[in-house]
């Protein structure tokens, strides 16, 4: 790790909207003198160390800054491990990221966390909405805003055709596919817009053009979901069947067509394709099934099982990522709400 106070000392200055001189003057000191510790010309006397993390409201370890490839990789980490980051935290990670965007060897990654760090903070915003829109509504029955804020806040589906649909997002999938026609992956964002609005016969083409590139089962499992999304579930039912046979090993397959039996509100059989993947899984395990698992429990009230999921996915994210932080609080809140519900 490699210090470098001055650009830390820079980015608090930004956050804190405050100019060299501003700091020089409460500092005691010229702003050639600020604006060389901040270039690394120069370093802060130790004995000003306690006054400068003072005007900022950090402490004088938070001065010492990592290199920007270390910084990225605390960023990326804080913003899964972090349940709600607090404004100073936000401010000065906005800030950091908007000035590594002007860095050439930076500004693709700092772009890209920036735009998480946003989307962070909405998701945070409506976690907080969320119950406050609910006990609205309680307040208010019938409160067309009270009904607003809880589909917005918890993405309600809502069914006015010219605000759900997708066809700006499917334009900008379309130019990206075709700038890069060898990625498969974009072809899989591309079709998952298309089919949720139901423009199954370019979903075909694309879906051909994706097979062309590579034959996986992912094509097997599109054409399954552009048949139901016709209507068509026995055709719908053929395809998926035609992927796990194509690739019965690959646990992700079974994940896959254990969804599908979601979607279509075969719930026991999607339990039993979620727990045929299980043990399949090679290591470090992802823990998608025992959500899902948990999740149709919950709704069919078996929340004895949902709380023996939600634990199977704790010990698997210890075990298996060492995690800390959300990645593992978000789970234990979970088997706390699920207990409360077994009184």
């Amino acid at each position: 790790m490699i210090v470098d106070i001055g650009s830390r000392i820079k980015t608090l200055r930004l956050s804190a909207s405050m100019t060299q001189e501003q700091l020089a003057q409460k500092l005691g000191v010229t702003a050639q003198a600020v604006s060389k510790w901040e270039s690394g010309a120069n370093m802060p006397d130790i004995q000003m160390l306690p006054d400068i993390s003072v005007i900022f409201g950090v402490s004088i370890d938070e001065l010492f800054a990592m290199t920007d490839e270390c910084r990225m990789e605390r960023i990326d980490n804080m913003l899964y491990n972090v349940r709600f980051l607090s404004d100073q935290d936000f401010t000065s990670t906005e800030h950091y990221l908007q000035e590594c965007r002007k860095k050439e060897t930076l500004g693709a990654q700092a772009t890209l966390l920036l735009a998480m760090l946003y989307n962070k903070r909405s998701n945070e915003y409506h976690e907080l909405a969320a119950p406050l829109a609910r006990e609205a509504l309680q307040l208010l029955p019938g409160k067309k805003e009270a009904h607003n804020a809880i589909f917005d806040a918890e993405d309600g589906p809502y069914q006015d055709w010219n605000f759900i649909n997708h066809w700006k997002l499917i334009d900008f999938y379309k130019k990206i596919t075709e700038e890069h026609p060898d990625d498969i992956r974009n072809y899989f964002w591309l079709l998952d817009l298309l089919i949720a609005d139901c423009r199954t016969e370019e979903a075909r083409e694309w879906a051909e053009r994706m097979r062309g590139v590579e034959d996986t089962y992912h094509y097997e499992m599109y054409m399954g979901h552009i048949c139901r999304a016709e209507c068509k579930l026995a055709e719908a039912l053929e395809w998926w069947q035609k992927m796990t046979a194509r690739r019965p090993e690959h646990w992700i397959v079974w994940v896959e067509y254990a969804s599908c039996m979601a979607k279509i509100g075969r719930y026991d059989e999607a339990i039993v394709y979620y727990k045929k993947a299980m043990p399949m899984r090679p290591k470090p395990r992802f823990t998608d099934c025992e959500d899902a698992v948990s999740q149709i429990c919950e709704m069919h009230g078996d929340y004895e099982e949902a709380i023996a999921m939600q634990e199977q996915m704790l010990a698997i994210t210890k075990e298996d990522w060492g995690d800390e932080g959300e990645s593992v609080d978000m789970v234990l809140r979970e088997i706390k709400r699920l207990r409360a519900l077994c009184k």
